[in-house]
């Protein structure tokens, strides 16, 4: 309860020439390209028979993205987000009575 707090990145990509959106929750204060590569081999591979598609766990991050890239996951852009709102809670100093 008051151990690590949780960071949410967004991270926009490109699968198989289709442009996607996650948001990956992490106890890291930063997520590298590597890091979230990882994270989405996972989401879409993760059923997959064949262990050969994910990294070794000691891998380096080049080895990470190419095979990221390997599987159809490209153009990785992680974005922390640093205020979330959750709906209806927007600030309304803009809105009119």
């Amino acid at each position: 309860m008051f151990g690590k707090s949780s960071h949410k990145f967004e991270v926009n990509y490109i699968f198989n020439n289709d442009p996607r959106v996650q948001i990956i929750e992490s106890d890291d204060e930063r997520m590298s390209q590597a890091s979230a590569a990882r994270q989405l081999i996972e989401l879409h591979n993760g059923d997959a028979e064949n262990s050969l598609v994910m990294p070794e766990a000691d891998a380096d991050e080049g080895k990470v993205l190419e095979q990221a890239e390997v599987i159809g996951i490209t153009d990785i852009r992680v974005t922390k987000l640093v205020h979330e709102h959750e709906p209806g809670t927007t600030p309304g100093h803009y809105q009119q009575p």
